[in-house]
């Protein structure tokens, strides 16, 4: 008997319930019900002095730009989901908007003795600049079984939601590398250490590797190469990542500067840094990547490469050299060479005859007299000291000197013949002529 009550009051509740949902045709009338729910909220969340939540549509608490701002959809009803919810697309102003979970969070909840089947959307917010950002209201579909075969679609839309950014921090500005982010790591690695000795043509590899936790590969910084005159810039593609865990979003982005070494020397490539805002600890920590030195050396087709056209013309003007020496020799050989030169060279040479020959042919073409010494002139070697000086060597019978004064004596009849011959020499000549003069003096 109490087994049959029991089985008719089931029914009768089970039947109730079937009558009440069947008249939900539409998700408004779900809401109505309170059958079916939908809730947005951002975290974190500021609490109020009582402990409790703020009301979901202003959040309290400030953020910075670039920290990850979390915003949750939730949606549950006491029946079950004929469909997965879907998340239509909107925009907030100034941030980026990602869907990171392609599936949503599904579980069952009790409450007040009512199983709730809900599913849980969880969207990354990343504003840009500071301000007040307002969520806009999301249209969210679903699809809740309302019947053994029969379903209830429709759009439900979530409150509104507004949050502020501010900077925290005055050295954090656009021109900067910074990144928002609980955790951070920056970190480098060479292929040649520093301060080691290198060649031109080698290669350096610099790999820089930045990974945080709560953020995106899209807020990582970029490093360009160092430029310069001694290296060769490369940059490969690199590896960027956004992965997932159970600790949240995580963000990996590896960068590689290749430098090719064109010219020697000292080698200094520059450090990287950027500024580090921890959102847990809510401080500014700056982050420094050392850079490197190297000392460059030349290798024999590198010195050819770099020195090629001061070798050039060293081989040109080498040749020119050797061969204007050569044929300025032949000519002496052969008695070709202008009369000065001639008699420099004879001179330095202390080859008196040779100079007393040049004399008599220059005294000859200048004058067209063959006799250089001329009767009663005041040119004659006996009224010139020097002269007198030579004779009185010539008597000691030293053959140089002898020559030598000869030379003097023929030298002192071309020098003091008379005005006219002597003025028909150029100022030039006649200049050369008293340097020469001297020339043999000393000698």
């Amino acid at each position: 008997m109490m087994r049959f009550i029991y089985t008719a009051i089931c029914c009768l509740v089970l039947q109730v319930g079937v009558v009440n949902f069947a008249h939900a045709t539409t998700v408004q009338d779900l809401l109505q019900q309170n059958k079916l729910q939908i809730k947005a909220w951002i975290e974190p969340t500021q609490k109020n002095t009582d402990g409790a939540l703020n009301s979901l549509d202003i959040i309290g608490s400030e953020f910075a730009p670039r920290q990850q701002v979390d915003l949750y959809i939730q949606v549950k009803t006491d029946r079950w989901f004929a469909a997965g919810t879907y998340i239509s697309p909107f925009s907030v102003d100034n941030s980026l908007v990602l869907q990171r979970n392609k599936l949503a969070n599904n579980y069952a909840q009790r409450e007040k003795g009512i199983t709730w089947s809900i599913q849980e959307w969880q969207l990354t917010l990343y504003p840009q600049l500071s301000g007040e950002y307002i969520v806009p209201a999301i249209p969210v579909s679903v699809s809740i079984a309302s019947a053994p075969g029969e379903k209830v679609t429709g759009h439900l839309l979530t409150t509104p939601l507004s949050f502020n950014v501010a900077l925290p921090d005055a050295r954090l500005s656009q021109d900067v590398n910074w990144v928002a982010a609980p955790e951070l790591t920056f970190s480098q690695v060479w292929n040649i250490e520093p301060d080691s000795e290198l060649k031109v043509g080698d290669a350096i590899t610099r790999t820089v590797t930045i990974a945080g936790r709560d953020t995106s590969i899209m807020l990582l910084p970029d490093f360009a190469p160092f430029q310069s005159d001694h290296v060769q810039s490369f940059r490969d593609k690199g590896n960027a990542r956004d992965s997932e865990n159970r600790d949240g979003f995580y963000a990996y982005k590896s960068i590689t500067h290749t430098y090719i070494i064109q010219k020697n020397g000292q080698l200094d490539l520059p450090e990287l840094s950027l500024l580090w805002w921890n959102t847990e600890t809510q401080t500014l920590q700056p982050l420094t990547l050392p850079g490197g030195q190297w000392s460059v050396q030349h290798t024999p087709a590198s010195f050819v490469r770099a020195y090629q056209m001061w070798i050039l013309s060293s081989l040109i003007i080498g040749g020119l050299v050797i061969y204007t020496g050569q044929r300025l020799w032949r000519q002496y050989q052969h008695a070709k060479l202008p009369y000065w030169l001639m008699f420099m060279v004879n001179v330095y040479r202390q080859q008196w005859s040779l100079c007393t020959r040049d004399l008599y042919n220059q005294h000859y073409k200048c004058s067209g007299n063959r006799q250089l010494r001329q009767p009663g002139s005041r040119g004659s070697c006996r009224a010139d000291p020097l002269s007198q000086e030579q004779g009185t060597q010539q008597n000691s019978g030293n053959t140089k000197d002898n020559r030598k004064g000869r030379v003097i004596a023929a030298w002192s009849e071309l020098r003091y013949s008379t005005r006219a011959r002597w003025q028909s020499h150029s100022i030039k000549q006649q200049g050369l002529f008293l340097v020469l003069w001297l020339a043999i003096r000393v000698k």
